[in-house]
């Protein structure tokens, strides 16, 4: 078996993983209090301003590279936008506007890699399902219910993790442009926003800046190390 059709195996094995998982688990919930961050405070009439705010560094990442990735560059504007209107306004609805981006964006990125390490029909595929599931995950989650009656988002919890997962592995298996270093360390950058978002009061008391804010930032740098390693 050559590389390539082990990355190949690799992607139909995680794809089929995914389903598997979103069926055995079963739902995924969040209630109302999803939406109450610990940055309450409002500056120059912005309302949740750190929130808000931080997410400029998502749109300086994609500025940054909109001259050699447009495509993906915008799609992480999207996110930064997405996130700003959903934290100006906690809702669901506005919550959807800030999932959908980021699910489209990691299956554009995990087109892209399929396409370096396994194939262009491959990639064509990928880039053809991809967003459209994700955009369909956040919806099923809208329609199920959303945090105000047991919405289901497992869905769109294995399609995240696919699209952070899926692409370094690929890009370890088998050869290609795309530098699997950068796809790590979007990785790294990836994991370290979770943690301090799951501390957002704690570092708010701490150093005045909320774990949620720092959370954009951190995203911010796993767009950039995802940009540079697509530049190719």
């Amino acid at each position: 078996m050559t590389r390539r059709s082990a990355a190949a195996w690799l992607t139909g094995a995680a794809i089929i993983a995914a389903a598997v998982c979103v069926v055995m688990l079963g739902p995924i919930e969040r209630r109302e209090g999803f939406h109450d961050y610990a940055d309450q405070r409002r500056w120059f009439g912005i309302p949740h301003a750190g929130d808000v705010l931080s997410n400029l560094a998502l749109i300086g990442v994609a500025l940054r590279w909109l001259p050699h990735v447009p495509g993906l560059a915008l799609a992480v504007a999207s996110i930064g936008v997405g996130s700003a209107i959903y934290h100006w306004a906690p809702s669901d609805t506005t919550l959807a506007l800030d999932w959908a981006p980021i699910g489209v964006t990691l299956m554009l990125v995990l087109a892209a890699v399929v396409h370096d390490r396994v194939g262009a029909r491959a990639g064509r595929v990928v880039h053809g399902f991809g967003p459209l599931a994700a955009v369909l995950a956040v919806g099923y989650w809208v329609l199920t219910g959303g945090t105000t009656d047991g919405g289901n988002m497992a869905p769109y919890v294995a399609l995240q993790l696919l699209g952070v997962a899926l692409p370094p592995l690929l890009a370890l298996v088998a050869p290609g442009r795309i530098a699997a270093r950068y796809l790590l360390a979007a990785v790294v950058c990836f994991v370290t926003a979770r943690v301090l978002g799951a501390h957002d009061a704690e570092l708010l008391e701490l150093i005045a800046i909320s774990g949620h804010s720092l959370k954009h930032v951190a995203a911010a740098a796993a767009a950039a190390c995802v940009l540079r390693a697509c530049r190719a």
